[in-house]
């Protein structure tokens, strides 16, 4: 089962925690879009993205467009009536999780059944993940046998004492 992220664009642009690893040489939708998917944020590749961006497209600039990532914009309306409206019109909103720090666009994803997650718990678990391999791999720490402690202990006062 693919999960569809909805992904409140400025809400993840103006959280603290968005810091891009490099500073894209192309406009901000090409930077979340490199952030998302260099930082693996969506887990599974098959999972879809939808960035919703308040406002027009800049004219002129290239968005970002890929496979399982495009970006939206609200045009005349906010961006959080679009979120709104795309989980309305999903055939499987239990499928969707919508990205946002906007209560009301939570309360109204959950009312229609939509999973939510805020800004910072997004971004957090792909941090979460690294700190609990991290601990995992320091956990499989060889012990030594306290007959090998004894004979390193006692090369090591032949050396120093």
């Amino acid at each position: 089962m693919s999960l569809q992220y909805i992904i409140d664009a400025y809400n993840l642009i103006n959280h603290p925690a968005f810091k891009p690893a490099v500073k894209s040489a192309r406009n901000i939708q090409h930077t979340l879009a490199d952030f998302i998917r260099l930082n693996d944020l969506t887990g599974s590749k098959s999972n879809r993205v939808i960035l919703v961006f308040d406002g027009y497209p800049p004219p002129g600039e290239d968005i970002p467009y890929a496979t399982n990532l495009f970006c939206m914009f609200s045009r005349a309306q906010e961006a959080d009536e679009l979120i709104k409206k795309i989980v309305e019109d999903s055939a499987s909103p239990k499928n969707i999780v919508v990205v946002s720090d906007d209560k009301e666009v939570q309360l109204s994803s959950r009312f229609l059944h939509a999973q939510i997650s805020s800004v910072g718990e997004f971004i957090g678990r792909k941090q979460e993940a690294r700190l609990a391999a991290q601990a995992k791999l320091s956990d499989n720490d060889p012990k030594l046998s306290y007959a090998k402690m004894e004979k390193i202990n006692a090369e090591l006062k032949k050396k120093w004492l």
